[in-house]
C-alpha cells in the first residue's frame, strides 16, 4: 500500500516528512494571516502600497515590550478608539466634541492630530526630540497614526506610541496634555526598560531601541 506523503498547497507541494514544526505552523496559520479589513481605508487615507501597509503593523510589535501598548496601537490602526464622536453615535454620551478643545467633533483624527491643543503637544514634542537626540523631526498626521515606515528608527516610533496613549490617558483624566508630563512617562518607561532587560541579559536589545538616550 502506497501513502501519498505530500499535497499541493497555494505555495507549492508539501512534503510531510521534509518538513518542520515552523513550516506546519506555518500552513496551520496561513488561512488565517490575511490582510485586516481597515487595510484599503489605510491605504487610501495615507496613499500606502501594500508593502507599506504590511510595514504598518510591524512595529510595535518589535519596539514595545508592554502588551497594552501595542494592543493600544491596533485600535488606533483599525480606528476603534471610543472617542466622542463614536461614543455620541451610540449614545453614549450627549455631546461629540473633543474633549481638549470643546470645539470640534471629536474623530480619531482630530484627537490625534488636528486639535489645537494636539497640535501644540506636537509642537513641543518636535522640539523635545531635537533637544534629547540632535535630530529635528516634522511630523504628519500619518506619522503619528502608522509610525515612521520609511526608515528604521525605533526610538521615534516608541515615543510615538507613549505619547499617543498620554493624550488618551489625558483625556480620560479630563487634563490637558504638556511636555512636562510626556517626559514624566519616558523617564518612567526608561528606568523600567533598563531594569528589565539588565534582568534579563537583553542590554543589546534596550541600547538599539534607546540609543540615543534621554
Amino acid at each position: 500500500m502506497h501513502l501519498n506523503l505530500s499535497f499541493k498547497t497555494v505555495n507549492g507541494v508539501f512534503h510531510t516528512t521534509k518538513k518542520k514544526s515552523k513550516d506546519y505552523y506555518a500552513l496551520l496559520i496561513s488561512k488565517k494571516a490575511l490582510s485586516p479589513c481597515i487595510g484599503q481605508k489605510l491605504i487610501c487615507e495615507f496613499d500606502l502600497s501594500d508593502d507599506e501597509l504590511k510595514l504598518a503593523f510591524s512595529p510595535p510589535h518589535s519596539i514595545a515590550f508592554e502588551p497594552y501598548v501595542k494592543a493600544f496601537q491596533y485600535k488606533v490602526l483599525n480606528s476603534i478608539l471610543y472617542t466622542n464622536y463614536k461614543l455620541h453615535k451610540i449614545d453614549y454620551v450627549e455631546d461629540n466634541t473633543c474633549s481638549f478643545c470643546k470645539l470640534e467633533p471629536e474623530t480619531l483624527h482630530h484627537f490625534l492630530f488636528y486639535c489645537s491643543y494636539v497640535r501644540l503637544f506636537w509642537d513641543e514634542f518636535e522640539s523635545y526630540y531635537l533637544s534629547r537626540t540632535n535630530q529635528p523631526v516634522r511630523l504628519t498626521l500619518k506619522d503619528i497614526c502608522i509610525g515612521i515606515i520609511s526608515s528604521e528608527c525605533p526610538l521615534l516610533n516608541y515615543l510615538l506610541l507613549i505619547a499617543k496613549l498620554y493624550l488618551w490617558d489625558c483625556r480620560r483624566s479630563n487634563k490637558l496634555p504638556d511636555i512636562a508630563g510626556f517626559n514624566v512617562t519616558v523617564d518612567i518607561k526608561y528606568q523600567i526598560e533598563k531594569y528589565v532587560c539588565t534582568k534579563n541579559n537583553k542590554l543589546a536589545k534596550f541600547e538599539w531601541k534607546w540609543k540615543r538616550q534621554l
